[in-house]
């Protein structure tokens, strides 16, 4: 789909699987599993649904990558518990679309959580991690990067070093702190709560806008505001800010993307006479 200049396209990192009472915090399994049914582990199918934005600004062309999946680096047994779809997905997705790794000229990360930035780097011939677009700056918020270098205990499995120290190493990580503009019609946002770092990405031109939300909203099934899961670090900051986004979006066209929605990974959003939000697939 176009907005201005740039053509923006869903790409798979590929899934994998997360617990079904994780995801959904305190709200009871007799009512989330009815719209997202868990398989005998208890566990629910999480798509890993990244940004690929092409473009001409200025003379100059841009390949964008929005997150990057899980990536391919980890061992058998990681990729087991998770149930990972398999490696070398994303750049076969790419290049489906006749995109290579060194194509890439710019990669935005929402935050550094080994489902959204592990594929920012990948092993060579050594063993050694070595950044996988190595073309590309990549930008994440500066509190995100802080954070994950000192993460909190309860985030501390999430933030796996080798996802960001190669990238740092080469001199390709950038770091913003709150909204920037990074080209026109591309920005980003702070989205606090799931994590304190966290971004959203809006793309806008052409009159139309879209809202990448990230872990703010995982899926179309969390687009109630407290649904919150339980990986929320900040659930009282989580619920404000969606309640921020949800009005600023529904009854609008504006496009939103969940991440991790493996069936409804774009939508619009619409919200009743009770005040319940609905998601409205919209493909991209």
């Amino acid at each position: 789909m176009q907005f201005g200049p740039w053509d923006v396209q869903i790409v798979s990192g590929g899934t994998f699987r997360l617990d079904g009472g994780a995801m959904f915090g305190t709200v009871p399994k007799v009512v989330w599993q009815k719209l997202y049914p868990a398989d005998e582990d208890n566990q629910i199918l999480m798509a890993t649904n990244c940004l690929l934005i092409r473009g001409e600004v200025d003379g100059k062309r841009h390949v964008i990558l929005v997150d990057n999946g899980n990536g391919d680096k980890e061992s058998d047994d990681f990729m087991a518990r998770f149930k990972f779809e398999g490696r070398g997905i994303l750049d076969a997705n790419l290049a489906r679309q006749d995109v290579k790794p060194e194509d890439i000229t710019l990669c935005i990360l929402t935050h550094l959580h080994f489902d959204h930035a592990g594929g920012s780097t990948r092993l060579d011939g050594t063993g050694r991690a070595v950044p996988s677009f190595p073309n590309a700056r990549y930008v994440v918020q500066a509190r995100d990067l802080a954070d994950a270098k000192r993460p909190h205990l309860r985030v501390k499995a999430s933030y796996l070093s080798w996802n960001w120290e190669a990238l740092e190493a080469a001199g390709l990580l950038d770091t913003v702190e709150g909204s920037a503009e990074l080209l026109p019609g591309i920005s980003v946002r702070p989205a606090p709560g799931h994590i304190a770092g966290l971004q959203n990405i809006v793309v806008q031109g052409g009159g139309r806008k879209l809202v990448y939300l990230a872990d703010l909203i995982p899926t179309a099934r969390h687009i109630q505001p407290a649904w919150c899961m339980g990986y929320d670090l900040d659930v009282i900051t989580c619920v404000a800010e969606r309640e921020k986004v949800l009005a600023e979006v529904a009854g609008t066209p504006t496009l939103c993307v969940f991440e991790h929605d493996p069936e409804i990974p774009c939508g619009t959003v619409s919200r009743d006479a009770k005040g319940k939000y609905a998601v409205v697939p919209v493909p991209l």
